[in-house]
């Protein structure tokens, strides 16, 4: 299935399930999906440029292809597997041990890393500053967790980001912001505590403030956080977040 719109129409029958496929199909220029639909089981395969994302440049510098799955069923996985390109260095990104394991008929795998995801939804009152505004955003924090100033400012200029933000005496100390991925998915990122404020559950602050504003707004959130950054988790888990998927990444020859 190669119609674009058709493709979109199967992963959001369940877009909570494909968030992060949907976050890379729709941001990544020239990505490639391929996908196969028997009856209400689908296939997903998606191929991009790994030099087109900061995260894959600086962590997997030696691959030359980037490969998400997303798949109901490891027969139909196997059938996709035509499409990842042999003899170079693949990035993948999967869901599932089934999966892995229909990948590793074809490429010696090494696992590198995880990231957990998590959803749930914002309630009593905020107690952080919810912003649209380009200017005054707290660019330097985000900076901290390695986004872009040009990429969240064009988020919120265009309507398609908010940002959470804890302030003393005028002056951001935590903040994260709240961005689209699809429609109604939106994602929670840039979470970030300036270390002399840090134990106050500021950045707690900042993101329960931030899931408030999407639930006010019907909006599902996404919260992803690396395995070994337990802080994170605990967070997400004080929170009453629930974990949904697990994305593990690893490099193949």
């Amino acid at each position: 299935m190669d119609d674009l719109d058709s493709q979109l129409a199967v992963l959001r029958r369940d877009p909570l399930k494909h968030a992060v496929l949907l976050k890379y199909l729709l941001a990544t220029p020239g990505a490639r999906l391929h996908q196969i639909v028997r009856g209400d089981l689908s296939a997903n395969l998606l191929l991009i440029d790994p030099k087109l994302s900061s995260y894959d440049r600086r962590t997997y510098p030696e691959a030359t292809v980037a490969v998400l799955i997303a798949s109901d069923d490891p027969d139909l996985t196997r059938e996709l597997m035509q499409f990842v390109p042999r003899g170079e260095r693949v990035f993948f990104r999967m869901p599932t041990d089934a999966d892995r394991d229909v990948v590793a008929e074809s490429f010696v795998l090494e696992r590198r890393n995880a990231f957990l995801s998590f959803t749930g939804a914002g309630t009593g009152e905020s107690e952080a500053e919810i912003a649209t505004d380009v200017v005054t955003a707290p660019y330097d924090l985000f900076a901290e967790q390695d986004h872009d100033r040009e990429w969240v400012a064009g988020l919120l200029a265009s309507g398609r980001a908010f940002t959470s933000t804890v302030r003393e005496s005028g002056s951001a100390i935590a903040a994260c912001f709240a961005f689209e991925l699809d429609k109604a998915i939106w994602e929670v990122g840039g979470v970030y505590c300036r270390p002399p404020h840090r134990g106050r559950g500021l950045a707690r602050r900042a993101v329960q403030a931030a899931l408030t504003e999407l639930s006010r707004r019907d909006l599902v959130s996404r919260y992803q956080v690396g395995e070994a950054n337990i802080p994170s988790i605990r967070l997400a888990q004080s929170l009453g977040m629930r974990q949904f998927l697990t994305l593990t990444h690893y490099m193949g020859r």
